[in-house]
């Protein structure tokens, strides 16, 4: 319910959901016809890849394994069909694996996912590294530092807000543990459109069997670090 939410916590997911909305009517604009089959299929490689969700241990935030995809849409869709893309990976990450996500957490999920692939698809599109032989790479490396950061700091801070809390202290817990999934992502990104300029089937089916064996790593380590924590916790007290 939103009215158990403090005020600052309500002021910036309004703030949130507005700039979203910016980047939707500003996609629409400048909406441009796509290849249909490549968009659909990676709506569904979204779905399916939004589906390999890891909790963060000690937080009550998550991790999925979308991003490749979203960075896939980012470097080979328009802005609209990118924001299609992530909007599809929002709906699906918000309800995998039977999680129940209250409306206002959907919202905020939604336009934050929103923003970062918005961000992500200008820097990218940026022709900062035009004249640069590895433009493709370096735009590619910034925007996914881009997308990182404005997906990582509105979800540390509005759980700063909601549940108290250092929100730096926060964003550097969800810094040390999901980074190396971002340098991942965005490594898996880079392969799959060096193959090819337009993502075929082949190309996602082999991206989704990847990001499916990180996810089962990442479940392993975060499953072992969750029983090591109260091991290490008994200990320290004399337990």
């Amino acid at each position: 319910m939103t009215n158990t939410l403090p005020v600052r916590a309500k002021v910036m997911i309004g703030m949130v959901a507005v700039a979203s909305l910016c980047a939707l009517s500003f996609g629409a604009v400048r909406w441009q016809s796509q290849a249909w089959p490549q968009l659909l299929l990676l709506a569904g490689a979204a779905v399916l890849s939004s589906r390999f969700r890891v909790k963060l241990p000690g937080m009550t935030s998550s991790m999925s394994g979308n991003l490749p995809v979203i960075l896939l849409a980012v470097t080979q869709l328009g802005l609209f069909s990118s924001l299609l893309v992530a909007v599809t990976a929002a709906i699906a990450q918000s309800y995998s694996g039977g999680n129940k996500t209250k409306p206002v957490q959907f919202v905020f999920n939604a336009c934050t996912l929103l923003n970062a692939t918005g961000l992500a698809y200008l820097v990218y599109h940026s022709q900062l590294f035009a004249a640069h032989a590895a433009a493709h790479t370096m735009s590619l490396a910034l925007a996914s530092a881009t997308y990182f950061v404005a997906n990582t700091v509105p979800v540390a801070s509005i759980i700063g807000l909601t549940e108290g809390g250092n929100a730096f202290a926060l964003w550097h817990k969800v810094f040390l543990w999901s980074f190396p999934n971002y340098v991942i992502g965005a490594g898996l990104t880079a392969i799959a459109s060096a193959f090819t300029t337009l993502s075929g089937l082949t190309t996602v089916a082999a991206l989704m069997a990847v990001l499916f064996a990180v996810y089962q790593s990442y479940k392993m380590y975060v499953s072992r670090a969750e029983q090591t924590q109260p091991q290490a916790m008994a200990m320290a007290t004399g337990r």
